[in-house]
């Protein structure tokens, strides 16, 4: 079977919030602005991960990819170390949307979720050891 060879990941939401969204994961998740334009705005943060943001409604994309993201569908994760001190500092955060306070799942997870300002679910997880 052939497959595609890709050599790098990251999603794109489409949003009109591009700069509340480059706030929200360059203060609160730690990535960097590494390209930044009135329409588009790509992070990256220093383990590697990458996300870009573009606006809805441009006249140089398809039409199908004009309509905003709705909210609904997906889930970004971000594991971490210790999910419990990161949810000590995310409650310190004024204004930061936290929709699932700090929980720990019987099949072994501790996260809690929040939810950044394109309506995107971010939940941040500590796998515990088996």
């Amino acid at each position: 079977m052939q497959t595609i060879d890709v050599t790098v990941q990251y999603p794109v939401v489409i949003t009109p919030n591009i700069q509340e969204c480059r706030d929200f994961y360059v203060g609160h998740i730690g990535f960097d602005v590494v390209f930044e334009a009135d329409w588009y705005i790509q992070l990256k943060h220093a383990n590697g991960i990458e996300l870009g943001f573009v606006r809805p409604d441009l006249s140089n994309q398809p039409a199908f990819l004009h309509e905003a993201y709705n909210g609904k569908g997906i889930i970004v994760t971000y594991e971490v170390g210790d999910a419990e001190e990161e949810y000590a500092k995310a409650e310190k955060i004024e204004g930061l949307a936290i929709v699932l306070p700090y929980t720990e799942e019987e099949w072994g997870q501790k996260h809690f979720i929040l939810k950044d300002p394109a309506s995107v679910f971010v939940d941040i997880v500590e796998h515990l050891a088996e």
